[in-house]
């Protein structure tokens, strides 16, 4: 754990991984909701508080793309029930899903795709600064997500435009 001289900053050593456990994405979320008024409302910004400024971004976007999990999983479980080989609804499940995808797809690219050094053994690490990792076992549904929706999605949009 980092030891923090600022109060403010001191809050980051709570959610802070250490060498033998890294929090769980539930953690992740409940340590967030539960601070980001604190962050919100503070009327100065000195160079401490700016940094925590910025650390709460960094976790506001995790926990924006966490927050659409259940929607990923419902989106799985309804793919699995569907004609596959029925065109109309798979492009029905494509509409449904696009909002959400939209989430999955940045999370994605800036943590599996564009950027070295995101996955560490079996953790993806979300942001090396503030030593954010979560365990790749964590995304499960995420990634199933992702490799059937950007095929489909691809497939249809390559046909349209034929």
């Amino acid at each position: 754990m980092k030891n923090y001289s600022n109060h403010y900053l001191r809050i980051l050593d709570e959610i802070n991984p250490t060498s033998g456990y890294i929090p769980s994405k539930v953690e992740y979320v409940a340590w967030y909701k539960k601070h980001y008024k604190t962050i919100a409302k503070q009327t100065y910004s000195d160079f401490c508080m700016q940094e925590l400024i910025w650390a709460f971004q960094e976790f506001k976007n995790l926990v924006s793309f966490l927050e659409h999990e259940q929607t990923i999983i419902e989106a799985n479980n309804k793919y699995k029930l569907l004609d596959q080989e029925n065109d109309e609804e798979v492009i029905e499940w494509l509409i449904d899903y696009e909002n959400v995808y939209q989430y999955a797809e940045h999370f994605y690219c800036s943590h599996f795709e564009w950027e070295e050094g995101k996955i560490e053994g079996n953790k993806i690490i979300v942001s090396k600064e503030l030593e954010i990792k979560i365990e790749l076992s964590d995304f499960k549904e995420f990634i199933v997500f992702e490799k059937t929706f950007r095929p489909l999605l691809t497939k249809y949009k390559n046909e349209l435009q034929k």
